[in-house]
């Protein structure tokens, strides 16, 4: 319950300082581009129009649990789902699915993250507009790519042998996959493989 807490009050934070610091970044562009020398993709909008997308998703209506669900396939590059849930505790939509072979030697997860209303687009803003970023270590990787024409996170646990790649989809969704020993190619094959569309 704490942890849900703390995350509503850091949302509100953030969206509040955002027409702010959409202003400051506007204004202050060119001495930022300077000083990110570790960051390999930069946001594809301007501060200003990621504000108005911000605004916008804050008052798109939620979709339904139903219609997230169709959004998890039963099976994926040929893995069973074993399991799923759709809920909404958070304040926004959240649908996830595992899928995985038989022996359990091959898994992905699929988490989808509907943006809508203001916890929604603060969680946006948090986990993917407001991060630029490039990291490496022993353990793994995360860095910011270009994928399918926009800035998706992609990372690497060497422990567990999983990629993922965080990406947006359809101007509210933002869409994580995850894929313990399948490789990085299958678990973009499978991000491409999944329909996102939102009607």
């Amino acid at each position: 319950m704490k942890q849900v807490i703390l995350f509503l009050f850091a949302s509100i934070m953030i969206l509040a300082a955002c027409n702010n610091k959409a202003k400051q970044d506007n204004s202050t562009s060119g001495n930022e581009s300077g000083t990110k020398t570790n960051t390999p993709v930069e946001s594809t909008l301007p501060a200003t129009d990621m504000a108005k997308a911000l605004e916008a998703m804050k008052n798109l209506p939620a979709l339904s649990t139903d219609q997230l669900k169709a959004m998890l396939p039963e099976t994926l590059l040929d893995l069973k789902r074993s399991k799923f849930s759709v809920n909404s505790g958070m304040g926004f939509g959240v649908a996830e699915a595992d899928y995985k072979n038989e022996d359990d030697s091959k898994r992905f997860r699929v988490q989808i993250f509907d943006c809508a209303g203001t916890a929604g687009a603060a969680y946006y803003n948090m986990m993917y507009w407001g991060l630029n970023m490039e990291q490496e270590d022993e353990s793994g990787y995360k860095k910011s790519i270009t994928y399918n024409g926009a800035k998706a996170i992609e990372s690497y646990e060497k422990d567990s042998d999983q990629y993922g790649l965080l990406f947006p989809a359809s101007n509210r969704l933002l869409v994580q996959v995850e894929g313990d020993h399948t490789g990085l190619d299958a678990v973009k094959q499978a991000a491409n493989s999944l329909n996102l569309k939102v009607n």
